[in-house]
């Protein structure tokens, strides 16, 4: 694997990898780990509060991507925010395992977390997060917010708030594709 390990991954570069992961090749792992290991340790200590609980989440997020490369699928997005999903699913099942809460408490509120792929300037990376979400109604970001952040489902927002599991999942569709159009509008000169 001669992945370079500075700048945008190109989508033949994510193709070679994920090609690798599923070929076994560990060398496939070493490049993600170099590419990747940093913002997902940030989003483990964010979320989970302790180096020690990062450093073991960093390790299953790329074993998690070994063993699971097959189900990587381009077209629905970055290798990146593949890996972060992973991150961010696994630190959620850690604490609501630990704490025995089906409803974790918000680690964070109403900010981004300073998180960004090692390929992409996190300062940068935050302000156009920052800009998507401020395109957002109140509703919306708070939605955005518990569901990505606080790890809570759309069935248990549902519950929570007394509407229908349809309506939650459409305000978060609605949600998405606003903060996908802002980043849309960002990379446009």
């Amino acid at each position: 694997m001669n992945a370079r390990t500075e700048g945008p991954l190109l989508a033949r570069e994510e193709q070679q990898l994920v090609e690798g992961l599923l070929a076994g090749n560990e060398d496939a792992v070493r490049a993600l780990y170099v590419r990747f290991a940093r913002p997902i340790f940030t989003l483990g200590f964010r979320l989970l509060g302790s180096a020690e609980a990062a450093e073991e989440l960093t390790q299953d997020v790329f074993l998690t991507a070994w063993r699971k490369a097959a189900r990587f699928d381009a077209t629905r997005g970055r290798l990146s925010t593949w890996l972060m999903t992973i991150a961010h699913n696994l630190a959620v099942d850690r604490l609501r395992r630990e704490t025995g809460v089906t409803r974790p408490t918000l680690v964070l509120v109403d900010e981004v977390p300073e998180v960004a792929a090692a390929d992409e300037d996190p300062l940068l990376e935050r302000d156009a997060a920052v800009r998507a979400l401020q395109a957002l109604s109140d509703a919306e970001r708070k939605l955005l917010v518990r569901a990505y952040f606080g790890g809570l489902t759309a069935r248990e927002i549902a519950q929570a708030d007394g509407i229908p599991l349809g309506t939650v999942k459409t305000r978060l569709r609605t949600a998405l594709i606003k903060v996908r159009r802002a980043n849309q509008d960002k990379d446009r000169p």
